[in-house]
């Protein structure tokens, strides 16, 4: 069994940039582990580089009909088997495609300026109208209404994916991740500031630097996730440390401490950007997706944490399934993990 801290060995190399890896979280005798699937054995293909100064690379993944569906940029839509098996979709669109949302019908897809794209099967998308050229950063879905989140406050509500409505907020920063639960909306701006709605239309907009200021760092958000008993937000601070804060109901919001035991037993600290956060129900954990090619783990148990470095470039998303655990990063670069 592979502790979360051990250094990952590589065993083989292909032409495609996927990394195949065998990975599980476990929270036992209040630790936390990851174990390589076919005995530890891994598969690594190097990706490819990208010309300078481009930043490229998948922003968002989805699990859907037990596959899983990956978003980036220059509109690439992939559908990614479990095997890490990629078939192309075509997306009609070359915007930057920056999140995605499904449900029991469809996915939707939203991006730059103003896209919107939707599939009731994961391999033909249709262009959407949504009423603006902001860019839309994140997306969320809630007992059938949809609501994308864009630039300058703007958000834009849906009940079918194709025809939209916009929505003005408070909020003075760009809204740039979106989430939901059984209750509420949840959203956030990279200024800090924090966005709740029950219904998708009428929002409350708190500054948690504001709110907090004396008391915690201040902090630049990055990805908000609300499951029905936890709400957690991803960032970093001003000096470019990592952070992530939790709540239950979204009033009061409690700042996780990032520690972990390396494999020599010596007391570390997270410091690369969580880009992404998913929940592994089973395991009852939350997964973060870092820079750097570190994965994260945030168990129950708040002196457990748990971390591993699975690659070498920056990761940018995850979604989590039962029995499997997807991260994406740059160069679209993909990671499968059997849980």
């Amino acid at each position: 069994m592979i502790k979360f801290s051990e250094k990952i060995s590589f065993l083989a190399y292909k032409t495609i940039p996927v990394i195949v890896a065998g990975l599980i979280c476990l929270s036992f005798a209040g630790k936390s582990f990851f174990k390589a699937a076919d005995e530890e054995k891994l598969l690594f293909y190097p990706v490819y580089t990208s010309e300078a100064g481009n930043t490229r690379g998948y922003r968002d993944v989805v699990v859907y009909n037990e596959k899983f569906v990956a978003i980036g940029t220059d509109g690439r839509i992939d559908c990614i088997d479990r095997s890490g098996a990629r078939i192309p979709v075509n997306s009609s669109s070359r915007y930057n495609l920056n999140c995605i949302v499904s449900n029991d019908q469809m996915l939707i897809v939203a991006g730059d300026n103003g896209t919107i794209l939707y599939s009731s099967d994961g391999q033909i998308f249709s262009s959407a109208e949504s009423g603006t050229t902001r860019n839309i950063n994140g997306i969320a879905e809630k007992n059938g209404l949809i609501v994308a989140g864009a630039d300058n406050g703007t958000i834009l509500v849906s009940l079918n994916g194709r025809s939209w409505n916009i929505v003005r907020t408070e909020a003075k920063g760009n809204i740039l991740s979106l989430s939901a639960n059984d209750s509420f909306f949840f959203g956030i701006s990279e200024t800090g500031e924090i966005i709740r709605s029950n219904d998708g239309l009428n929002w409350v907009v708190k500054d948690y630097n504001k709110e907090y200021s004396g008391y915690n760092k201040s902090c630049f958000f990055k990805k908000i996730l609300a499951i029905n008993n936890r709400i957690a937000i991803t960032g970093i601070h001003e000096d470019g440390s990592p952070s992530v804060l939790f709540s239950t109901l979204g009033n009061v919001w409690t700042e996780r401490s990032l520690i972990y035991n390396d494999d020599q037993g010596m007391i570390r600290y997270l410091t690369s950007s969580p880009n992404d956060i998913t929940y592994d129900e089973a395991r009852d954990q939350f997964i973060l997706a870092c820079d750097k090619g570190e994965i994260f783990s945030l168990p129950s148990c708040t002196k457990c944490n748990a971390y591993a470095k699975i690659s070498t470039g920056n990761l940018s998303a995850a979604a989590c399934t039962e029995d499997y655990l997807l991260i994406v990063g740059e160069e679209f670069s993909v990671s499968v993990v059997k849980l």
